[in-house]
């Protein structure tokens, strides 16, 4: 008998996940409340140059082979264009690229005058970069939406426009989810709803301890090509989509930004940002911003993902970056669910289990 599967979340986890449920012959539901996510405010870089411990490293490897397999069958909106990246100091970046080169990742030092043949649109040239050649982007605002068609196409439905407001439970196991309108039944439930998960978690009295990491990303009008890599640079991490678009987050260091609060108003963040970028790059004369996105990502405590078992048929699915992780957790998530992760997979998900933030 096929299992049913609810997913509360329509972002880049709950579409992975509902895609690789579906080929594995669950009935599975998506449910989302139309909010926007984080997906689709998200910068898009899929990387494994940035990484908290060795084995949020290996799993962001493993991402980017993951998404390499899940793009065979899905029209993702991916460009492997490589990443330059000089936003650190020249000790850090040693030490940044003898680490890379220890875990057998794609890196390499590069001059002044490389860079700038790379990048001949930069002002001012750094004196040596790094180069992570395997490191692509997404435009993320199609993205979740490519695999939600991907999922449909392999039999998932998608419940659009309706809140999850908590998780039914009959007897200490969750056999829905609860809505406005009553109860979608299932056999298993999995949260993958962002910044909401702590509060549906909290619904069966699950602390899922999530901490605020607000940020604005600026889009320009449309631009002639001139960017060629992701640049992650001391004024900003930039980048330019095939539409023409540069992004950009407003604050430098974005990945390791960790503010709890966005003190400063949009537009002038946006104003200030630009400075920086038009500083950055010639051939900007007519750049201006055209868009400024206000991005709730949601970041575990501890900064590391949250995958795994909560009660008896209730799962749990909140990380940041899921633009890098997306594709390669819900692959664990389904054999998780299925019972079925062989060695090696069960040991790059173990660090990730909600247990470690029970009491006691």
């Amino acid at each position: 008998m096929e299992q049913s599967v609810v997913i509360v979340g329509a972002g880049i986890i709950g579409a992975a996940t509902a895609l690789q449920l579906a080929r594995r012959g669950s009935r599975v539901t998506v449910v989302s409340s139309g909010a926007p996510d984080a997906t689709n405010a998200a910068f898009g870089w899929i990387n494994a140059s940035f990484y908290l411990n060795d084995d949020h490293h290996h799993l962001r490897a493993a991402g980017i082979q993951a998404w390499h397999r899940v793009m065979q069958d899905v029209a993702a909106p991916v460009v492997w264009q490589g990443c330059l990246c000089w936003d650190m100091s020249e000790a850090a970046m040693g030490k940044t690229y003898a680490q890379l080169r220890g875990f057998e990742y794609p890196v390499e030092f590069l001059s002044g005058p490389a860079v700038s043949a790379r990048e001949p649109a930069l002002k001012a040239v750094p004196k040596q970069a790094l180069f992570f050649p395997s490191e692509g982007a997404a435009s993320s605002g199609d993205l979740a939406r490519a695999f939600l068609a991907a999922a449909q196409d392999a039999g998932a439905r998608v419940v659009s426009n309706v809140a999850v407001t908590g998780i039914a439970l009959r007897n200490g196991r969750g056999v829905g989810v609860a809505t406005a309108q009553g109860v979608i039944a299932a056999d298993q439930v999995i949260i993958a709803a962002g910044t909401g998960t702590a509060a549906l978690a909290q619904s069966i009295d699950c602390t899922i301890p999530l901490v605020p990491r607000p940020a604005y990303i600026l889009r320009t009008n449309r631009q002639e090509k001139l960017l060629q890599h992701i640049l992650a640079t001391p004024d900003g991490e930039i980048r330019q989509e095939p539409s023409g678009q540069i992004l950009m987050p407003v604050s430098v260091g974005h990945q390791g930004d960790d503010k709890e609060d966005l003190s400063q108003m949009p537009d002038d963040a946006a104003d200030a940002a630009m400075g920086r970028l038009c500083g950055l790059c010639d051939g900007l004369a007519d750049a201006r911003w055209a868009e400024v996105i206000r991005a709730e990502r949601p970041v575990p405590q501890d900064g590391l993902p949250v995958v795994g078992s909560v009660a008896e048929g209730v799962y749990v699915a909140v990380l940041h970056s899921g633009i890098t992780l997306g594709p390669i957790i819900a692959e664990l998530i389904a054999g998780d669910i299925a019972g079925r992760l062989d060695n090696a997979d069960a040991a790059m998900i173990a660090p990730y289990r909600p247990q470690r933030f029970a009491k006691g």
